[in-house]
């Protein structure tokens, strides 16, 4: 398997573990904690969740693409839609901050980022 291969491999387990921890964590437990906050707390929670949940599907639909099939992909061009590229860190005084959904929050960016170098590499 070509290296690149293994990286797509990877990218896709990522995303599909991270996309089930989200739903998991922002339709559940997120969900009953942010409806007891002001609303400016969930707005903003809300938004960080929906946020995470593009940057998700704009993963997955790129590495859906059917150029990455088989062993040797041709990587297509990635359009993350987030330019530049959120900072992996949530803001310290987010509301999120110490909790799960940060931690999601912050894997979803790196996740990106991380399909933005792989496809950016690729096209040297």
């Amino acid at each position: 398997m070509s290296g690149v291969r293994h990286r797509l491999d990877a990218l896709y387990r990522e995303a599909v573990t991270l996309g089930e921890q989200a739903r998991i964590w922002f339709d559940g437990p997120g969900l009953r904690w942010r409806r007891k906050q002001p609303a400016a707390v969930q707005a903003r929670v809300a938004t960080e969740s929906l946020a995470t949940t593009a940057r998700l599907v704009t993963v997955m639909a790129w590495l859906l693409d059917p150029r990455h099939a088989g062993d040797t992909p041709e990587l297509a061009p990635f359009h993350p839609g987030e330019q530049p590229l959120p900072d992996p860190d949530l803001p310290p005084d987010h509301p999120l901050t110490g909790r799960p959904g940060a931690g999601i929050a912050r894997r979803a960016r790196i996740l990106l980022r991380d399909t933005a170098a792989l496809a950016a590499e690729e096209s040297r």
